[in-house]
């Protein structure tokens, strides 16, 4: 004898088969739709990073050009400054030779410590014909040879109502008569010759032969009047002719 199924059971089996039909392509669906996401995420941050990295990369060059760049301004401005330092040590080594020069040349006032001499003819009545009671050039030349070989760096010669005559290079002393052609002014006595120079110059001027062994005889034995003292300031004039050779030629070297 058979037995039948409940019309219920029947009818559940097609239902339960769609329903894991649906059920799976539900799942199929949203596997697909994840992976799809999913792919599209990893394309998306793979062109994020390749994007990030490409700026990085660019940002990195830049800061190295800017480095370079940074770096040869910093060498040029050292450069300048070197340059300018250089310039700077150049010019005050110029100045100095100038300086020299001018002071050399005796065309610039100069004031410094020194020697002031005077000298005068004697008091004492001379005998007739004779003039050794008189200052004569020997004695201005003499003091001024003891003076500039005793350190003396720049000296001026003056007399009566005269200039004071700086003494330079092409400076000449002639005797005319009872005065003294100094440059291109004659002074008459009393001679007063003032000099600059280092410490001691008054002591070793006195002590110079030059002075000694004619100068100062000459004032013991014809009662010269003379006076000396050292200064510590003396203030010298410049030059005021001309220092032009007209007959001289400097010397060049052809070795």
């Amino acid at each position: 004898m058979s037995r039948r199924m409940p019309a219920r059971r029947r009818l559940t089996r097609p239902q339960w088969t769609i329903s894991v039909g649906v059920a799976l392509a539900v799942i199929g669906f949203v596997g697909a739709a994840q992976w799809n996401s999913s792919l599209s995420r990893q394309e998306f941050t793979t062109s994020a990073q390749q994007v990030l990295v490409s700026e990085a990369e660019q940002a990195q060059r830049q800061q190295e050009t800017l480095r370079a760049q940074i770096e040869e301004a910093e060498a040029r401005v050292r450069s300048f400054q070197e340059r300018d330092e250089g310039s700077r040590t150049a010019q005050e080594a110029l100045n100095r030779q100038v300086a020299a020069a001018r002071m050399a040349a005796g065309v610039t006032t100069v004031i410094g410590p020194g020697a002031v001499i005077e000298i005068a003819d004697s008091l004492v009545p001379p005998p007739p014909g004779s003039n050794q009671y008189l200052v004569l050039v020997d004695d201005v030349r003499d003091i001024v040879t003891a003076l500039w070989a005793s350190g003396a760096e720049a000296i001026s010669v003056s007399g009566g109502d005269g200039p004071q005559e700086r003494l330079v290079a092409t400076t000449s002393i002639y005797g005319v008569g009872s005065s003294i052609l100094v440059n291109t002014a004659f002074l008459s006595p009393p001679f007063r010759i003032e000099a600059i120079g280092p410490e001691g110059l008054h002591d070793r001027f006195l002590a110079h032969p030059s002075y000694l062994t004619r100068v100062a005889q000459r004032i013991d034995a014809y009662k010269l009047q003379f006076a000396s003292e050292a200064r510590d300031e003396i203030t010298i004039p410049p030059f005021i002719g001309n220092t032009r050779l007209r007959y001289g030629a400097p010397v060049t070297d052809t070795n």
